[in-house]
């Protein structure tokens, strides 16, 4: 599963689950955002600080047109290759 733009392996995922942590990131403990503006708000501020998984996420965004994005292929191929 990938929260907060760090992959957090499935046993991981599922002994947080176990702990009752429903609604949080199991590496960082932070809320999961609800919704999209809330999740492209938290990828962008990984992006700006230089992140390169969440550069690569942001990119896949743009590629198939999420997180209310416009699907925008050129925009992709140009954070892609940063």
């Amino acid at each position: 599963m990938l929260y907060c733009i760090k992959l957090v392996c499935n046993g991981c995922d599922l002994a947080a689950t176990r702990r009752g942590m429903y609604d949080s990131c199991p590496f960082c403990r932070t809320p999961l955002p609800a919704d999209d503006a809330s999740k492209l708000a938290m990828v962008q501020k990984r992006v700006s600080k230089g992140d390169a998984d969440a550069i690569a996420h942001l990119s896949c965004k743009y590629y198939f047109g999420q997180l209310g994005l416009t699907k925008d292929v050129p925009r992709a191929i140009e954070l892609y290759t940063e």
